[in-house]
Parts: structure tokens; C-alpha cells; sequence
């Protein structure tokens, strides 16, 4: 018998062999009979695909054809049937058409993203070059190698329309996450491509927790925050910029637009009570992609630092001075604030100079200084002002030390009716006695009744001097109490 076979259609996947065709004798009108060959020569093939050879003797009609666009292509065979042991009669030619579909290729890919940002990959056909294939309504499944500095990554076995995941880096270097990614194309064959590779850099991203720091006024703070994952991130070369809530009660704060690497600033506190300046900080991750960070906050506590101008008082021989600073006229003065200073410098004939110690807390300057001289004399203090642990400038405190009167007790012999006169002399009758320049007196007197002349006297005298008259015939005392009082000092 002669084969007769009607024309018979296949399909396949790029570069895989498609369904052979293998005719039933019976069906659809073919005869086939027993043993039945099949040759063919080149087929015609559309798109440019390859893989179509000529063939001979064939029990079925078969080849592997590559199509390299991503749409399918078509390749007809013209297959000529030769009855086998009976007879080897040849058959008409018919055609067998194979329609080859796209299979995806995909050349391997890279990404690069910050921490906490989400990369997206979506293979284009022919791009980067020609020899990409994506079919329409390719889709990707993929397996992932575990990073475990990175959170986000995951197998993903549901087809999707292009490879996508959010990544999280909590080191502070580069990471990467490696995916191997097998493509399938869509409705025109659901042919599976050669798996490929996306390698994604996780640049590390700045993560920060809020900072506190305390200073004294006009002293810099400087805030360098240092790598301590995964609560703390600090990639290498982070740097910061900042805006800052003005204080008015505060100098120094400023924003700063310019990318530094650590934040400081210099704050003076203006007032006598602590203050605060708050920093809003943006951190961005140096030569590993720039990446920006949360924004954190930096409170700077300014403890005030005692500013004291320089004081003078008076005080007289051997009294008690006392100087306790006090704010306004440039002065600020703590509620806390102490003072030390060091043995005082004095000029010659004063003594009673005694340092005022750090340990004391002492909350005023004050001494007792003695003058040994009839003239005012100065004694000048060093003081050192503290609050909390803030050392405020030195600054000087002057005291004058004014020369109080030392007079022993005087005797004098004067007939009746006679005047005495006591006319008192510095450093006599001995050099402890002492009389400033202008010093006067004032007494009172035990009254002798055998004695006319005597009265005490409110009135500041320049000497002491009255006319006493004995009314009796025996000497008699007079006992005059003075109170001397130094001049214009």
C-alpha cells in the first residue's frame, strides 16, 4: 500500500526538541502502513530560527529548533512517506508546521539599594543587548541564599511579573543577596528559561538613637556616635547635617546644611538656670551609596557657668567683710554657686588673709583682716565661681581695710581750775597704739562729786579736754570713758 497522510501540526519551546509527529494510520483519514519511514528536507522557518536539518527514513518527524525572538516562529516541514516491508511505496508529501515559542533568557543582573529600600528588577526584551528574550507575560519564580546581616529576602515559589523584595542591611558595610531566578513564559508556551542570577548590594543605611549630652556654657560639645548594631548603625564616613529649635536664652545654635562629620557647636546659656537646645540630625552614610538615614535628635543640656565682675568693699580693722554676688549688671550667679580662692595679696601691714577652699562650698567671700597701720590698706582676692561642675573666670574682690583706733589708757595730773589736754599721737606711747588721720572721740565720765567741770560728751571731739575744778582739799579723779572713731575713712 501507498502511505497517505494528511498535513499535521506541533509545537514546542525554543531550544528544546519539539513533540515529534508520528502518524496514526486511521485517523483523519491517514494510511499508514506497517513500518512506514518519513524523510524530509530543510524546513522554511520564519524569524530566523536555526536548528532546521534535512532527514531520512525517519519513523517520525522530529528536530530541535531555536527561536531567538520572543514571539513564537513557525517551521514547515515537507515530509515525503515510504511504505516499509510492503512494497516501500511512496507517499504524496504533506507539510508538518511547528510553531516554536519563545523561551525567556535573561543575562544576569545587578542592583544596588540602600537599607530599608525595595529593588525591583523587570527583564525588557533585547535589552541590555539582543540577547535578552522576554516573552509576553513572562514570569519569575526564585530561590535566595540566605545573608543573615540582611532581613527581607525570601524564596518566592508563586510566578511573579518581575523580582522584587524590600531589604533590610543591619551591619554598617556593604551586603549582598544573591537570588537565582527561572523565568517562564506566558500564555505562548509556558516555556521555563535557563535560571539566572540577580546579585543586589545592600548599601548600609544610618540608624541612630536619639543622643543627650550636658556642657557648661561657652564649652563645645561634640557627638561622634559610633557603630553598635544592630541598634545603632554608623556605616564608615557617615556625616551629618541638622536644624535646630532656637533658644533665645542660648548662643551658638545654629543649623548646619553642610554635611560635617560629628556634630558640635560651641552654646553659651546667658541665664543663671540650665538650658536646653534640641538638634534634629540627619545622618547620611559616606562612600557606601549616600544613603539617608532617619532623622534623630540630639538635646544638648547647657549648665550655666557663673560670670562675676570684678568687686570691691570696705570693711574696718578687724570686722568681718562679707561679698555675695548677685545676678544682673552682667553678673550670673547660679542658685548653687560657690566660691574658693587662694591666700589674698596684701599690702604691708595687713594680716588675717586666709584662703576660702574648694571643699567648703562656701557661698560668699568673706575674711577678717587686720590693719596694723593708721592708713587704709588693701587686700586683693583671686575667686574662682563654680556651679555644678562649671568653673565660671576668676575674678577679684578688693577690700579695703580701714584702721580702727587702739589707744591704751591715758593719766593725767592738772591743778584745780585748769584745763588738761590730751593730745594723742600715732604709735605712742608704744607702736601698737594706733590713730588714723582725723579721728575723734566721744565719752562719757563717772561722775565726782567733789569735782565741777566734768561732762560726758556726744559730740565727736578732735581731742579730749575739759576745766576741772577740785572743790575740796585732797586730790581727786576724774575716770573719762572715750570711744575714739577713725576719720574719713
Amino acid at each position: 500500500p501507498t502511505p497517505y497522510v494528511i498535513d499535521q501540526t506541533t509545537s514546542g519551546c525554543s531550544g528544546s526538541a519539539f513533540t515529534s509527529v508520528t502518524p496514526v494510520d486511521g485517523a483523519n483519514g491517514n494510511r499508514v502502513p506497517s513500518l512506514t519511514k518519513y524523510s524530509w528536507s530543510a524546513p522554511t522557518v520564519t524569524g530566523g530560527m536555526t536548528g532546521g536539518v534535512a532527514a531520512s527514513a525517519q519513523t517520525s518527524i522530529n528536530g530541535t529548533l531555536t527561536n531567538l525572538t520572543n514571539v513564537a516562529q513557525t517551521a514547515v516541514y515537507i515530509v515525503t512517506p515510504t511504505s516499509g516491508a510492503a512494497g516501500s511505496c511512496q507517499g504524496a508529501p504533506f507539510n508538518v508546521t511547528v510553531t516554536i515559542n519563545p523561551k525567556p533568557f535573561v543575562t544576569p543582573r545587578t542592583e544596588t539599594i540602600c537599607s530599608g529600600q525595595t529593588f525591583t528588577t523587570t527583564p525588557v526584551n533585547n535589552l541590555p543587548d539582543t540577547t535578552t528574550i522576554v516573552p509576553t507575560g513572562t514570569t519569575y519564580t526564585w530561590t535566595v541564599v540566605d545573608n543573615t546581616s540582611v532581613s527581607g529576602e525570601s524564596n518566592v515559589s508563586i510566578a511573579q511579573s518581575s523580582i522584587s523584595q524590600t531589604l533590610v542591611n543591619n551591619s554598617n558595610t556593604v551586603q549582598t543577596v544573591t537570588y537565582t531566578v527561572t523565568p517562564k513564559s506566558g500564555d505562548t508556551g509556558l516555556c521555563v528559561g535557563s535560571p539566572f542570577t540577580i546579585t543586589v548590594s545592600v548599601n548600609p543605611k544610618p540608624v541612630i538613637l536619639n543622643q543627650t549630652t550636658t556642657i557648661c556654657s561657652d564649652a563645645a560639645f561634640t557627638i561622634n556616635p559610633s557603630n553598635a548594631a544592630p541598634t545603632t548603625i554608623v556605616p564608615a564616613n557617615t556625616t551629618y547635617t541638622w536644624t535646630v529649635v532656637d533658644n533665645t536664652n542660648v548662643t551658638g545654635d545654629v543649623d548646619e546644611p553642610t554635611a560635617k562629620t560629628n556634630i558640635s557647636q560651641t552654646l553659651t546659656n546667658l541665664t543663671n538656670t540650665a538650658q536646653s537646645v534640641v538638634y534634629t540630625v540627619t545622618p547620611t552614610s559616606g562612600a557606601a551609596g549616600n544613603c539617608v538615614g532617619a532623622t534623630f535628635t540630639v538635646t544638648v543640656t547647657v549648665s550655666p557657668k557663673p560670670t562675676v565682675a570684678n568687686e570691691t568693699t570696705s570693711v574696718c580693722s578687724r570686722s568681718a567683710f562679707t561679698v555675695t554676688p548677685t545676678t544682673g549688671n552682667g553678673n550670673i550667679i547660679a542658685a548653687s554657686t560657690t566660691y574658693s580662692w587662694a591666700i589674698p595679696v596684701m599690702e604691708s601691714g595687713i594680716t588675717g588673709g586666709a584662703a576660702g577652699l574648694a571643699a567648703s562650698n562656701l557661698t560668699s567671700i568673706s575674711g577678717t583682716l587686720i590693719n596694723s597701720t593708721n592708713a587704709p590698706l588693701k587686700a586683693t582676692y583671686t575667686v574662682t565661681p563654680k556651679s555644678g561642675v562649671c568653673n565660671g573666670a576668676p575674678f577679684t574682690v578688693e577690700v579695703t581695710v580701714n584702721p580702727k583706733p587702739e589707744i591704751p589708757a591715758q593719766t593725767a595730773t592738772i591743778c584745780s581750775g585748769t584745763a588738761f589736754p590730751f593730745v594723742l599721737a600715732n604709735a605712742s606711747p608704744t607702736a601698737a597704739t594706733i590713730i588714723p588721720v582725723n579721728t575723734t572721740y566721744t565719752w562719757t565720765v563717772a561722775t565726782n562729786i567733789n569735782v565741777t567741770g566734768q561732762s560726758a560728751q556726744p559730740t565727736p571731739q578732735s581731742n579730749i579736754s575739759q576745766t576741772l575744778t577740785n572743790l575740796t582739799n585732797t586730790a581727786q579723779n576724774v575716770v573719762y570713758t572715750v570711744t575714739p572713731v577713725s576719720g574719713a575713712q
